[in-house]
């Protein structure tokens, strides 16, 4: 196997699963629900036209609890698109954190949909690790929005000693 076979293996195809794409955009929905865009993403994913190889999503992006294979695949190919646009018009107080937030989901989708491809070439191979440099670069942005197991727990024990003191 040549080099390049091993740095797929090994490296690519792992993150070609669609459980990448899914995990990140989860901290997206916590980022739009932060800074109150959360409506206005799901205004738009419920206007996107269908076109070949595409069926459009019956609920909002927000609403669906399970998403299949297909489903996945065909979100990294509109989620760009639907994240400019529903970022358009940030505050002075929100370009900064907007336009990392959309370096970085650009720089995510383009390397998940790059390691899709069958065959590499010198060219594709330094594209996507360019995309992925880009993508850690910038991933920062989401972490505040990362919410662990063993919080959510704390957070779950915390709100019902809560109603139970009332």
């Amino acid at each position: 196997m040549s080099v390049h076979g091993v740095w797929f293996q090994t490296i690519i195809l792992p993150f070609a699963d669609v459980g990448m794409l899914k995990h990140r955009m989860d901290r997206v929905t916590s980022f739009l629900k932060h800074h109150s865009s959360i409506h206005k993403s799901n205004q738009l994913w419920a206007i996107i036209p269908p076109y070949p190889a595409f069926t459009r999503f019956n609920k909002p992006y927000s609403q669906v609890m399970q998403w299949s294979v297909n489903k996945m695949k065909w979100l990294g190919r509109v989620v760009v698109p639907v994240f400019v646009a529903t970022l358009s018009t940030p505050s002075m107080s929100q370009r900064f954190p907007f336009t990392d937030a959309l370096l970085c989901i650009k720089n995510l989708v383009f390397f998940h949909l790059m390691a899709q491809y069958q065959c590499h070439t010198e060219a594709t191979i330094k594209y996507m690790e360019k995309c992925l440099e880009e993508f850690h670069h910038h991933k920062d942005i989401f972490s505040r929005f990362c919410i662990s197991k063993s919080a959510t727990k704390v957070s779950e024990a915390l709100k019902k000693q809560f109603t139970l003191d009332k």
